[in-house]
């Protein structure tokens, strides 16, 4: 067998090399430079994404805390007001009492007025009544001042022998 030159395919030999070398001149550096500017812009916006997230967690970083700082400010002012609360309690129950006592010693010499008076009014019905029987009994003529000073003496030991 025998090999015949074929032109054609030297020619596309030549062709695509030509063509290597127009792609290399004309768009492989255009090509390249795009590629680049991509992969700079690409790694601009990862850092950039890598900034932001680092400043995202900063920020809720700073938000948990000031909400730890809410919360707790929160249950001091709570503690504050049960406190408060507490006291105002132990106060009015304060008073309550004071006035309880207070009220009752008021009573307490309200009815000893009382019986001091009921106890008055009765030695003097007594000595008026005891003057009467007496006089009756007696019939005789004692002045009311002497028997005034009889019953009253009377009323008098009675009433040691009472309390």
């Amino acid at each position: 067998m025998e090999l015949k030159f074929n032109a054609t395919i030297l020619a596309q030999m030549v062709h695509f090399i030509l063509l290597l070398i127009l792609l290399r001149l004309v768009a492989y550096k255009p090509i390249l430079r795009i590629l680049e500017e991509r992969q700079k812009y690409i790694a601009a916006n990862i850092e950039a994404a890598e900034q932001q997230r680092l400043e995202a967690e900063r920020i809720r970083e700073q938000f948990e805390a000031e909400m730890r700082r809410a919360r707790e400010k929160a249950d001091e002012i709570i503690q504050q007001a049960t406190r408060a609360g507490e006291e105002q309690a132990r106060q009015i129950i304060a008073q309550a009492r004071e006035e309880a006592t207070r009220l009752k010693e008021s009573a307490l010499q309200e009815i000893q007025m009382e019986r001091e008076r009921a106890m008055a009014e009765l030695k003097e019905q007594v000595a008026n009544l005891s003057v009467l029987v007496a006089g009756r009994i007696l019939k005789e003529a004692i002045t009311m001042d002497t028997q005034r000073r009889l019953v009253r003496d009377f009323i008098d030991e009675a009433a040691r022998y009472v309390q």
